[in-house]
Formats: structure tokens, C-alpha cells, sequence
């Protein structure tokens, strides 16, 4: 997924008209967006842009970014340092083996010295227009990143009830696109 494409998503379903103008523009440059934009078009993409930030961080507790980093214990201590924008630590192994850890304010304890495969959940960097999303494939969609994206915009904008509005619509696409897809089919009516 594209970063673009999910706020100029937004944008439409927020009826930005100028925005998406500008955004549609023969020539168009996402990565110097700034300059082509006028004053009230790029502070509206700003905030859609910090507000997609918002969600592709609420979206990383449902669909978690994974990552694995090999890491050496010392003195019983697996140091944060080495776990860039960690959210959540999901096991530690040594030798393709599960082995026993606690997290503390200093770092991951283990009960031995030696070399480690931590694997963790981190932290979606910061959403940049002319960027891709940090998840492979279409999990989670555009369109449900646009849906909470309009949600963030209508609560900083003060228009709860539209923001009521975008939020069921995010709440069941976040459902639907969590599901396994063979969960989703509907079964065959059998006739009798």
C-alpha cells in the first residue's frame, strides 16, 4: 500500500475538494509536496499525513510489524538498544529454542550468558506521502487506513458525530480484513 494513495483516500471521503485537486495535478510531485501545494492544501495534508501516523500505529496492535534481531547476552541481560522502536518483545530463542524471559526497565533478562534470536514487535515509522506503508501486501488496506485517517481528522476537527461515523466503518473493515479469509466465505445452502 501506498501512503498516498490512503490519504488521497481520505481526502475524498472527507469531500477535500481543493486538496484532491492539487493532489491530482498533471505533474504532481508526493516527495516535494510542500511547494506545490498552496498554504491551506499542504496544512490540510499535513494534518491527514500526522493523522495517518495516528492510525498506522493503532493498526500495528491489530496487524503487528515483526522483526527479529540477533542479540548477545551479558551478565544475564539482553540490552533494549539493540530492539529499534521495539512495542513488544513476542519470544526469545537461543539454539531454535523458546527459553525463559522477563522484561525490566534495563533490558530482557535470560538465565544465561550467550547469543539470543529476540523477535519483537515495532513501532511504524513515520508516514511520508510519497512513502510506503510498512506492511507487505494489502493487509491492512488502503481503504481501512483512509477510514481511520477521516476518523482522526473529524476528532481533531470537532465533528463528533462523523467521526462516529468513520470509526464504524474502520472498527469493521479492521475486522473483516483480521479474519482469515476462509472464515469469510459463506457456505454453500445445502437443499433438501
Amino acid at each position: 500500500m501506498k501512503i498516498f494513495d490512503a490519504v488521497y483516500t481520505a481526502a475524498v471521503f472527507l469531500q477535500l475538494d481543493s486538496l484532491c485537486d492539487g493532489l491530482n495535478a498533471e505533474g504532481f510531485d508526493a516527495a516535494g509536496w510542500r511547494a506545490e501545494l498552496s498554504g491551506e492544501d499542504a496544512a490540510e495534508l499535513d494534518i491527514l499525513l500526522r493523522c495517518c501516523d495516528l492510525v498506522l500505529c493503532e493498526l500495528s496492535e491489530e496487524f503487528p510489524l515483526l522483526a527479529a534481531v540477533n542479540a548477545t547476552a551479558q551478565d544475564g541481560r539482553i540490552d533494549y538498544g539493540v530492539l529499534p522502536q521495539f512495542t513488544h518483545i513476542y519470544k526469545v530463542e537461543s539454539g531454535n529454542k523458546r527459553v525463559p524471559f522477563r522484561e525490566y526497565h534495563d533490558g530482557i533478562h535470560v538465565q544465561k550468558d550467550g547469543a539470543y534470536t529476540v523477535t519483537y514487535a515495532y513501532a511504524p515509522p513515520k508516514a511520508v506521502l510519497s512513502g510506503d506503508s510498512p506492511y507487505a501486501g494489502n493487509t491492512p488496506s488502503a481503504r481501512l487506513t483512509a477510514y481511520g485517517i477521516a476518523r482522526e481528522y473529524c476528532v481533531i476537527s470537532g465533528m463528533q458525530d462523523e467521526a462516529a461515523l468513520w470509526d464504524a466503518r474502520f472498527t469493521a473493515c479492521a475486522q473483516s480484513e483480521s479474519r482469515p479469509r476462509k472464515s469469510q466465505c459463506v457456505r454453500q445452502r445445502v437443499w433438501r
